[in-house]
């Protein structure tokens, strides 16, 4: 018999831990849509086992554990081998991450990085990310091609990545 008061004290335990969950699992998939997608599998699955969480334990452990499968999962549907993480690296990531290691710095980054971002490449993340436009939707609405779409999407992917590892890893004097 389930505990109604246990499971919503782990899923409070989830939303707390949102953003570090979140962090391990860029810091695994590099990619924010591929990101936030594991994190709401994680989540269903977390919501889905929370019966079978012992509180005394280490939340973010348990739920950094069920994101690595997760991130394995998704990589798993990638079409090309190549553009993915063997399961191997994966395991080896995930185990020497301290569970502290991913806390906000990425994402407390990332709206100093997005103003650097050129005006118009801005507005096509905004509408990809934010307002959740194909990239074929985006190039009618901006008359360009969906292949100019995606182009500029990796390239303010790209120059997203470089500055937020710039921002969270410390400069060597």
């Amino acid at each position: 018999m389930s505990n109604p008061s246990h499971e919503q004290k782990v899923l409070q335990l989830f939303v707390s831990h949102q953003s570090q969950i979140k962090g391990f699992i860029l810091a695994l998939l590099p990619d924010f849509a591929s990101a936030e997608d594991v994190l709401q599998e994680t989540f269903l699955v977390v919501q889905r086992k929370a019966s079978e969480f012992d509180l005394t334990t280490s939340f973010t452990a348990w739920a950094f554990r069920i994101a690595k499968f997760q991130v394995m999962k998704a990589q798993t549907a990638y079409r090309r081998k190549a553009d993915r993480f063997s399961d191997a690296t994966l395991e080896a990531l995930a185990e020497c991450a301290p569970a502290d290691l991913f806390e906000d710095r990425r994402l407390s980054v990332l709206p100093a990085c997005l103003a650097q971002l050129a005006p118009q490449a801005r507005k096509i993340m905004d509408l990809f990310y934010g307002e959740e436009h194909k990239p074929r939707e985006i190039a009618a609405r901006l008359g360009w091609s969906a292949g100019a779409v995606s182009v500029a999407l990796s390239r303010s992917r790209k120059m997203l990545r470089e500055c937020i590892q710039s921002k969270i890893t410390p400069s060597v004097p």
